[in-house]
């Protein structure tokens, strides 16, 4: 997890659109997770991944719709985070069906996933995902994409970046306009590999999605 990527989380959290009890994915890695920063509220939460480990308190495959029994006697939940997890999976859409199944009527599913990013295998690494997956996802399950927390993480509103033509663009590799036309004029009469260079290498997409109540 990028400090942007808990940034947007901690968005989520101070703007209340996060309800407990709390069920994060993936948290079996050596990496940071969002347990402190929801404990330190003294809000519930509970963390998940494939095997047991000390930060898992429930193991479960999210590719396996059987497993979701698991979670009986903690489910629904208010809010389920799918943070860089996507990508890590054989089965993404089953992955986010399963969490979604989890949730009560009005609880939201955080989901935060590279769309360009390097390669990295834990266990594997399967998927880059674009904004109209989220869009698309959320028409075919009746879900509400919350535009106001869609972002390309730490770079704005994935809205912000669309073309003349209505289509999302990913943000240009950097902030300012006059900053962008010097580099790109630099990299041109030198004729470096950065002349290339149209967009970020690190892109992440942040979506909310909202189960309906009725």
């Amino acid at each position: 997890m990028t400090h942007d990527d808990l940034k947007w989380v901690k968005r989520l959290l101070d703007e209340r659109k996060l309800q407990e009890p709390i069920l994060e994915l993936g948290v079996g890695y050596s990496g940071e997770t969002c347990r402190e920063l929801f404990e330190e509220k003294g809000l519930r939460y509970y963390g998940t991944d494939l095997e047991k480990t000390p930060s898992v308190d429930v193991a479960a495959n999210f590719e396996k719709s059987e497993d979701m029994e698991a979670f009986s006697a903690l489910a629904p939940f208010g809010t389920v985070l799918v943070l860089n997890v996507l990508e890590h999976t054989f089965e993404p859409i089953r992955v986010l069906d399963n969490a979604v199944s989890l949730l009560r009527p009005g609880g939201c599913c955080a989901v935060l996933t590279p769309s360009v990013w390097p390669l990295h295998n834990y266990p594997m690494d399967t998927w880059r995902i674009l904004p109209n997956l989220y869009e698309e996802y959320a028409r075919r399950r009746g879900m509400e994409l919350d535009r106001n927390h869609f972002d390309f993480i730490g770079k704005g509103p994935v809205e912000t970046f669309r073309g003349s033509s209505g289509n999302h663009n990913y943000p240009p590799p950097c902030g300012k306009p006059v900053r962008l036309l010097w580099s790109r004029i630099i990299h041109k009469v030198l004729n470096t590999c950065g002349k290339g260079m149209f967009f970020p290498s690190h892109i992440a997409v942040g979506a909310l999605l909202k189960k309906p109540i009725a």
